[in-house]
């Protein structure tokens, strides 16, 4: 399941799968993601390795917890047919009692869909040392449906291309503790695309479009977390601030050279005891010989929820969101959000008058309250467009 890595924005950028869906087809397919909120809450109740059982005296004394949390995965979309597979996420505590300290976890998942498609996924997350060290990364191969409206702010619906992406790709990303709640380290790419199914008479098939051709991406960089939170999860007081500087050259092998800084602050202020405002701005910045599906990017079940993710791209992007987080009942929570984002070639380009909002609504069932766990399901609209996704853990 996509974007399980509690701390996503520190990857290398990448392009998503998110089970989104039209406007005309979310009638139809909402007793669709209802069912499948419905396994996911009966499933994820968590199995803890550590846990006795209740004829067994507890020892009170430190050690390690290992929960498994198996996320079953179901939708439907026009370009993959019925989709399912499943997602197990493995958190691992040093202390079964401490709370406060940063759970390691990894996530594998695999996706298979009715037109032969796959995703298969591992994401590690890793603290060392009490902390001070971190080592985020992941291993992803897909087969998948995308689509492509051209390059800029303004591409009309009518150049809607379709095309299969075969993706290959590894990151790293690896912290050390420098001060407090700073840290910093190096971030390492390698990446292989191949394209298919093109068409004809679109815009990728003659070549000119730098990525079109697929190609090879190998890169390094730095990056920088100040981190705060109360929860690596679902977080009710904090904030957490990514800059990442990461290039990609030909003497690493190679096929692109270009540059990509991004810049994500996130503030989380709680309003009540279970209520909590959360706060999110993030800019990506671009420059020199950069792949088409390696552009800053609109839209997604993260970030401007209700836009198709790649509807709008260039070289540099600017968005904001607020969430409002509140509880219902029992386990249930709800979210109310708005954002605003465009893309640009460049930060002289932006205007006020092409800015893309969007507003939305979502459900939360919290399966593991200890570790604030849930499924989530929102509701995204945008200008001429929504989207509906159903994932584990807060959009941010």
């Amino acid at each position: 399941m996509e974007n399980m890595n509690p701390d996503s924005p520190g990857m290398w950028p990448r392009t998503t799968y998110p089970r989104e869906l039209s406007r005309s087809a979310l009638p139809s397919l909402f007793w669709k993601s209802a069912v499948s909120i419905a396994l996911q809450s009966a499933l994820l109740s968590g199995y803890s390795l550590s846990q006795p059982r209740p004829d067994e005296p507890r020892d009170t004394a430190p050690q390690a917890q290992i929960s498994i949390l198996p996320v079953p995965i179901l939708y439907y979309t026009p370009d993959t047919g019925v989709a399912g597979g499943a997602a197990l996420m493995g958190l691992h505590r040093t202390a079964v009692h401490d709370t406060s300290a940063r759970p390691s976890s990894i996530v594998l998942d695999l996706i298979y869909t009715q037109k032969r498609q796959i995703i298969a996924e591992v994401y590690p997350d890793i603290f060392l040392d009490g902390g001070a060290y971190r080592i985020m990364g992941s291993i992803h191969f897909s087969r998948y449906p995308l689509r492509f409206y051209g390059i800029g702010n303004n591409t009309p619906e009518a150049l809607e291309e379709p095309y299969t992406c075969r993706t290959f790709r590894l990151t790293l990303d690896a912290l050390r503790r420098i001060a407090g709640d700073f840290s910093g380290g190096i971030s390492l790419l390698y990446e292989t695309r191949t394209l298919s199914e093109l068409h004809s008479d679109g815009l990728l098939e003659p070549g000119t479009i730098t990525g079109s051709r697929g190609g090879r991406t190998v890169g390094a960089g730095v990056i920088f977390h100040w981190d705060t939170r109360d929860n690596l999860f679902a977080s009710a007081a904090g904030h957490f601030y990514v800059v990442a500087l990461r290039t990609s050259k030909p003497f690493l092998g190679s096929d692109f050279d270009f540059t990509y800084l991004t810049l994500d602050f996130r503030e989380f202020l709680g309003i009540t005891e279970r209520s909590v405002l959360a706060m999110q701005a993030l800019a990506t910045m671009t420059a020199g010989d950069v792949p088409f599906y390696m552009l800053a990017q609109l839209g997604g079940s993260n970030m401007m929820r209700g836009y198709y993710e790649g509807r709008y791209r260039d070289k540099e992007l600017i968005a904001v969101q607020l969430e409002y987080r509140y509880p219902i009942f029992w386990k249930f929570g709800g979210t109310a959000f708005v954002g605003a984002g465009d893309v640009a070639p460049d930060v002289t380009r932006f205007s006020l008058q092409t800015v893309k909002p969007c507003v939305g609504l979502g459900l939360r069932y919290i399966f593991d309250p200890v570790e604030r766990l849930n499924v989530r399901i929102d509701f995204g609209f945008g200008r001429n467009t929504s989207g509906l996704y159903v994932s584990a853990k807060e959009a941010f």
